[in-house]
């Protein structure tokens, strides 16, 4: 792999390497990186969580030193000054961090690395919208440089790529350091509650955890919802606390006694009675991180517990004290998908994943694959060295093609399977997307543009290509405005982008925002 991407170093090929979870990937972006260096070219590097910068700007660091630069939203105004000013005055060669460093000042670039490319991080959904793989693929090719797109779970469009020749694929299909693929193990979740377990813990992770905790080995548990309950819900008129300002559930946090929005971060405290019809029966509805958190504190008593997500890592620098905490003296992690790739624990032999079937029936055409991915890596962390791992999957539904397919380890029958679903539904990369996005304070304003916009664009675009919409969002109202979404999918249109704006400025007015989202496959 190392040989064939230094023999295109001045060249704009893209690579896709797909190796499995601990093949070493990092190692040959390091080997890659040290010969570019070499030839007295620079190098960027993505990766796709703040949580995984810190171990890799150290690792990099300690073959590299003063010669790597970070960019990323943990540093302040003024790290983030210095660090592009050392960058201008070219004293750094390497630039490591997540998706805004794609933009990173640097000159006579020579190799392109993105870390995890499949990952929804790399995409800016607010303000001005971009996907950062977008435009490193363009710098590639402006400065004849490499392009190397790592994961053991590429998403379907760029395999398919690759398998169109738009990409070289480089496939590692073992684990480095000899060590094994984990044994996984679906747990059916509804049996568990037929047998009178209404935890959220299966007997089978419960006696797993029980023995790495005897072994003085680490386990890692991931559910991918923060918070302590899901919602709070009145028993006698099913009254639910929403935002007032979102169409969505607010979620209760325990450590603060609080109900937030995970949206537009409204905050109030937690009701004693019904705001509807003033009773008291109120029932605390689904789990998150703090809740699971809680009753590891009960059923293991004994178990030095940490807790990874937004609400334990929005201080400087908590991510990295938080997971050096961990692997130092902790028996157990529990956090949200920002625990699920990158991380490189030598004692992890266990992972646990409660409610892997959690996100699969959302309104998505891409649930499934994100479930798929979200297993695959998570799956990655345990058993990374000589001692074989394990992994436990919880779910309502383990018969789902995405969860039998991860349990197998086949991201080629994965591939497959979607492809012809994808196929039939006319989606990527089968059609490209253009999703328009209307917002307003008024539904009537919204609605009536999105209408309006929805017939110009059938009168003008192709037979071929299909218009649907306009359609409520899946979170209809956010920080008290509206939108909805018309959605395009084409297969050869010249110059679309030049007819959708012409469109959008006929049709925008003060009553309403249009935003063009080019990449609603990605995010």
């Amino acid at each position: 792999m190392f040989e064939k991407i230094v023999s295109n170093l001045n060249t704009d090929q893209a690579f896709l390497l797909h190796g499995v979870t601990g093949s070493g990937k990092t190692e040959i972006y390091l080997k890659t990186i040290e010969e570019t260096i070499n030839q007295g070219k620079n190098v960027i590097l993505l990766v796709p969580e703040i949580a995984l910068t810190p171990m890799m700007i150290s690792r990099f660091k300690s073959r590299f030193s003063s010669m790597v630069a970070a960019l990323h939203s943990g540093l302040s105004a003024l790290e983030k000054y210095d660090e592009w000013r050392r960058i201008i005055r070219k004293q750094a060669k390497i630039v490591i961090g997540a998706r805004s460093a794609c933009f990173a000042p640097l000159e006579n670039i020579g190799l392109i690395i993105v870390d995890e490319c499949h990952e929804s991080s790399y995409k800016q959904t607010t303000g001005l919208i971009y996907y950062a793989v977008d435009i490193l693929e363009r710098r590639a090719k402006k400065h004849q440089s490499p392009l190397v797109l790592g994961s053991a779970t590429p998403n379907i469009e760029s395999y398919a790529r690759a398998h169109k020749g738009y990409y070289e694929l480089l496939e590692i299909k073992d684990r480095a350091l000899n060590s094994q693929m984990p044994k996984i193990e679906v747990v059916n979740m509804l049996e568990e509650f037929k047998n009178g377990n209404s935890s959220p813990f299966s007997q089978t992770l419960v006696d797993e955890i029980n023995q790495r905790l005897t072994k003085k080995e680490q386990v890692i548990l991931l559910i991918n919802r923060r918070g302590f309950a899901n919602f709070i819900i009145c028993r006698e008129c099913g009254y639910v606390f929403k935002c007032p300002n979102c169409d969505i559930s607010l979620t209760y946090h325990e450590y603060s006694h609080s109900l937030k929005c995970h949206y537009c971060n409204h905050e109030e405290k937690t009701p004693h009675q019904c705001a509807k019809c003033g009773s008291k029966e109120l029932s605390y509805m689904g789990s998150g991180t703090q809740k699971i958190e809680k009753i590891l504190a009960d059923t293991f008593p004994g178990a030095k517990v940490y807790r990874m997500d937004n609400d334990t890592t929005r201080k400087k620098n908590a991510h990295e004290i938080l997971l050096d905490k961990f692997q130092k003296d902790g028996d157990i992690l529990i956090g949200t998908q920002m625990i699920a790739k990158g991380l490189d624990f030598p004692k992890v032999t266990l992972v646990g994943i409660i409610q892997a079937d959690a996100n699969l029936f959302v309104p998505d055409f891409r649930a499934p694959e994100k479930t798929f991915q979200l297993i695959m890596q998570v799956s990655g962390r345990s058993g990374r060295r000589n001692i074989e791992g394990q992994v436990i999957i919880q779910a309502m539904n383990p018969e789902h093609y995405a969860i039998k397919y991860a349990c197998e380890s086949d991201y080629a029958g994965f591939y497959q399977h979607e492809m012809k679903i994808r196929r039939i539904a006319r989606y990527s990369p089968f059609y490209y997307l253009i999703n328009i996005l209307i917002f307003g304070s008024k539904i009537r304003d919204v609605f009536y543009t999105g209408i309006e916009l929805a017939k110009e664009l059938r009168r003008t675009l192709k037979k071929e290509s299909i218009v649907l919409g306009p359609a409520a969002d899946q979170t209809f109202k956010i920080n008290n405005r509206y939108q909805a979404s018309v959605l395009i999918k084409y297969r050869d249109e010249e110059e679309i982008f030049k007819l959708v704006n012409e469109i959008i400025e006929k049709n925008e007015s003060e009553f309403v925002n249009i935003v063009v989202d080019k990449y609603p496959n990605v995010g």
